[in-house]
Parts: structure tokens; sequence; C-alpha cells
């Protein structure tokens, strides 16, 4: 390895030798004097600290790359003669990047050609061009500016891969949060899966009440795994008791109201003499509802329909907390409509007959009830609610069709109109063909 020159020391006073040099240079050219010329005009360089090996051919320069590699030198940047003996100063360049691929390269010539700038453009990311004589500030400036492209590239560089550690990094922090909320959400969904066998038990069962009740029909779809909507129903040789409730919420708040309200009206209805008393059952279990939340500030509440149906005289009686029972008769649709009290309301000490609806039904007739999921649900073309004209609509159609496929017709058209957007709600429907 060729070593500086003692004379340049005095010459470029800006070393020191406690400051190591920052940059190794690389000249090749076959004029000696030349290449002494440029050490000069390097040192004059005082932004950047230098040191600097020379070859004075081609050769000798692939050889002094590989030494310098091997021992761990870095070159900044490497300056070419272009017309020298043996082999081209471009293709120099270009036999230089299996060395230092990073460093700059700069040629030197007297007559370059355009063929030779190209060719090392192409092969060698030429860096600048500088013509012979070369002068002073043209060469100072380029030096500059190739050693500060140069630290400018390895700070971007360094910064890139701290950022690729960082997002590596990031990506595994990512990665086992991720694994967390995945093996905490599988435990919370397993939890709620569970409460929804939990609550399937507790509460009326569509399947049971399709075989206990012959032509009727309840239809139970839920926005989540679990429903704030529920039914409850006591059936016997004389009467049949019905009711639908919608609570507030719906998931796992929903089906703990639902629970709640569940109880309170079985209760009710055991524990009262006359099973006809439609006031009496639906107001001990408002009053107990209430009591049971006595402590919630949530202002949790049912709407709810409740009826009983005498089987002989098919005269039934109805009270309706924001429900209303629909009655088609030979395509006519007939409305007993629900009061705008809230099941659970504190301002409902008890229920007045005048809230109670008498109805004589007809063999034929078709009853039915509908929680507000079926009607708010979002859907059709113009993305609007099915709302209660449709509804209305739909049930005076296919409440003259065969029992049997009433569930199945109001199941098609909510899907239908839902399309891909998403449940707005919890749905129940009820439906009872006389006869």
């Amino acid at each position: 390895m060729q070593q500086v020159l003692s004379n340049f020391s005095k010459q470029a006073p800006y070393f020191a030798e406690s400051k190591p040099a920052e940059h190794c240079i690389l000249i090749i050219d076959d004029d000696q004097n030349l290449v002494l010329t440029i050490k000069e005009k390097l040192y004059n360089v005082e932004e950047f600290s230098f040191t600097v090996e020379t070859a004075t051919d081609p050769l000798m320069a692939i050889d002094l790359m590989n030494t310098l590699r091997e021992e761990g030198v870095d070159i900044s940047l490497i300056i070419s003669d272009l017309s020298m003996p043996g082999m081209q100063g471009n293709e120099l360049l270009e036999e230089s990047m299996k060395y230092y691929p990073d460093a700059k390269k700069i040629l030197m010539s007297g007559n370059p050609t355009l063929d030779a700038i190209i060719h090392s453009l192409n092969t060698a990311h030429l860096y600048r061009m500088l013509t012979k004589p070369i002068d002073d500030l043209d060469f100072q400036t380029t030096i500059k500016q190739a050693i500060e492209a140069l630290e400018t590239e390895k700070k971007l560089k360094e910064t890139n891969s701290k950022l690729k550690d960082l997002n590596s990094n990031l990506a595994k922090i990512v990665e086992e949060k991720v694994f967390e909320i995945k093996s905490k959400n599988k435990q919370l969904t397993d939890s709620i899966h569970y409460a929804g066998l939990i609550q399937k038990s507790v509460l009326s069962c569509e399947d049971q009440f399709a075989l206990d009740i012959q032509n009727a029909f309840t239809l139970i779809i839920p926005k989540d795994i679990v429903s704030g909507d529920f039914f409850w129903y006591h059936n016997d040789e004389n009467q049949l008791s019905y009711c639908i409730a919608d609570s507030t919420g719906h998931g796992v708040p929903g089906a703990f109201v639902s629970l709640l309200a569940f109880g309170s009206l079985r209760e009710s209805f055991e524990h009262t003499k006359f099973k006809n008393d439609v006031n009496t059952i639906v107001s001990n279990a408002n009053n107990q509802f209430k009591k049971t939340l006595n402590s919630n500030t949530n202002h949790d509440s049912v709407e709810l329909g409740y009826f009983v149906l005498d089987k002989k005289t098919r005269q039934i009686k109805f009270c309706g907390f924001k429900i209303s029972l629909f009655i088609v008769r030979k395509a006519q649709l007939i409305e007993l409509k629900g009061s705008k009290l809230i099941f659970g309301s504190d301002s409902i000490d008890s229920i007045d007959e005048a809230y109670i609806q008498t109805f004589d039904l007809l063999k034929g007739d078709t009853i039915f009830m509908t929680s507000d999921g079926f009607v708010d649900q979002f859907g059709g073309k113009d993305n609007k609610k099915f709302s209660s004209k449709r509804f209305k609509m739909l049930i005076s159609i296919i409440g003259s069709h065969h029992p049997e496929k009433h569930r199945e017709s109001l199941m098609k058209e909510f899907l239908s109109w839902k399309g891909n957007n998403e449940q707005t709600d919890d749905v129940s429907v009820f439906g009872l063909s006389i006869t």
C-alpha cells in the first residue's frame, strides 16, 4: 500500500494526527506528475480529511483495491484517467464495481469520447467527468459534492437499516400483540358462545314452539352470538299465552336484560291464579323487572307484545308495549296498536285495563308480531330501512299463503333486503294461523 508523502502534511495542516482520516481516495493515472498534482488539489479541500492511495496503471489499481478491501479499508472516491495502457479508465471503473460498488467514480480525460462516458454511466455509475487540464475550482467543487453525496447516501442507508430493524421489531411486536388479541378474542368468543348456550337453555326454543303449536312459528335472528330479543309461551288445552320482546341493546348487554325480563314474566305467570288475566300478569312482571333493576342507572327496558288466546272462542286479549299485533283477514290488515308505554319504565305502577285490547278472531285469520329489528334493517337498492309500511304489505301478502311457508318467506325477504349490509339489530317475528 502506498503512503501519503510526508511533505503533504505540511501543505495540509488541516490534518492532525489526533484526527483520523474520514475518507480514502484512490487515484489512477499513468502520469506520476498528474497523480501528485491531484493529491495536492485534494488536500486543498479542507472540509474533509483524506488518506490517498495511488496507482500508475490499471492492473496495479485492481491489485491495490483487492488488498485494501481485504484489509477492511473503505474507499470513498475513485479518480481514474480515461486513456491508459492495457485498460481504458472506463473499463477499470467497471471492474472497480466488484470491489467498491458504493464508491463515487470520477473519470478524467483531455478528449473524452461519448461512448466511454455512456459505458461508465451504465456499468460503474459514473459520478462526474472532468476534462483536462483540470480547473482547481471545478475539481474542488466536484470532490466536495461527491463526498457529500456519499455521506448522504451512507446516512440514508444507516437510517434505512435502522428503520428496517425497527420495522422488523415492530412487526414482531405487532405479531405478538395480534396473537395475544386473537387469543383473548377466542377466550371472549368462547365465553359468549357459552353464554349463548345458557341463554338458549333458559329461553323458549323456536323448534320446540313449532312442535308444540301447529301452524305457528317464531323467527329469531340474533345480530350477535347472543340476542336481546326473546319470546315466551305457555300452551295448554284451553289457551295459548305468548310474548315476544325486544330488550334494550343487543349482544351480551341485551342478552342479560332479556334473561331478567323473561324471568320476571315467567314468574308472574306462574304466580297468577287466572292465566287469562293479562293485566295482572303483565303488571306484576313489569314491577318485578323494575325491582330487579332498581340500582341500575342505564334505564334498561323492553318493548313487548303479550297476548292470551282462548282456543275455543278464538278470542284474543293483547297488551303491547310499543309492539303491535297484526291480524290478516282475507288480505285485509287489522292492527291492534301497542301503547307508547315501555316495559320496565319507572313511570308505570300498574297496567290499566285500557291498555288491554280484546279481539274476536275467525278461522283462517293469521296473526303476526315483530320487534323493530326487521323493519329497521337497512338494505334494498336505495339502502333504506325496510319500514313498517313495507312489513305490513309483506304480511298481508304471505298471510294468505300456507302457514308452513310463512317463516321461510319472511327469512328469505329479510336476507334479500339486507344483502351485504351489516345486520342492524336483533330480529324476532311471530306468526300464527287460526284454525
